[in-house]
């Protein structure tokens, strides 16, 4: 039996925030947002500030994006932009530099 098949294959979500906010705040807003209804808290893969990719399971990938549009923090809003089962594709199209790095 293949790993995928026992875990399931991870989505990947693209999002932005509307203010620079540090990796801290984006964790405190994702533990304080998912936690409650029972969500593992996803992964957080790549984050400049403004814009990121989180991994989660392909069980919660709607209820995770449900729950990060409907956040009701007047500091800064979370947009979830686009979801992939695989991140190059998230990566290439939300952060073209990245590739050059490496």
């Amino acid at each position: 039996m293949v790993v995928k098949e026992k875990r399931g294959r991870r989505r990947y979500i693209a999002f932005r925030v509307d203010s620079k906010i540090s990796d801290g705040e984006l964790l405190a807003a994702l533990n304080a947002t998912l936690s409650p209804l029972g969500i593992k808290v996803p992964k957080v893969i790549q984050f400049d500030g403004r814009m990121g990719i989180i991994r989660c399971s392909p069980l919660d990938k709607d209820k995770v994006i449900s729950a990060l549009t409907a956040r009701s923090d007047p500091r800064y809003m979370i947009e979830t932009l686009s979801t992939s089962g695989t991140l190059l594709t998230l990566r290439e199209k939300y952060f073209p530099e990245s590739e050059t790095r490496g």
